[in-house]
């Protein structure tokens, strides 16, 4: 067994994303994104499926054309080879927590 902290792994950099990985096992990973006002990740998708909880501030997931608000509390489920991309739709910090079934 294993126990992570979260509010260790919450970094912030003014120059780049900051993914920490707090959990990375045969079947399943979970990192902790953190992004500054205005950072966004770079559009792409993954072979599995993925799950967005937002832990703190309030996210923009987009898919092509299609954008959805993520606020505090709030958990996107996005399946598999689906393009999309993450970005801080809020003006303060955000944190989400990515879990990738591998």
């Amino acid at each position: 067994m294993k126990t992570v902290t979260i509010s260790d792994a919450r970094q912030f950099s003014l120059t780049e994303l900051q993914k920490n990985k707090l959990v990375d096992e045969k079947d399943i990973r979970i990192e902790l994104i953190s992004f500054e006002a205005g950072q966004r990740d770079d559009e792409g998708s993954h072979s599995h499926t993925s799950i967005y909880q937002v832990l703190e501030g309030e996210a923009l997931i987009r898919e092509g054309d299609i954008s959805k608000r993520l606020a505090k509390g709030k958990l996107l489920v996005v399946p598999p080879k689906l393009n999309h991309s993450l970005e801080n739709a809020g003006g303060g910090l955000l944190v989400v927590m990515a879990i990738h079934a591998l």
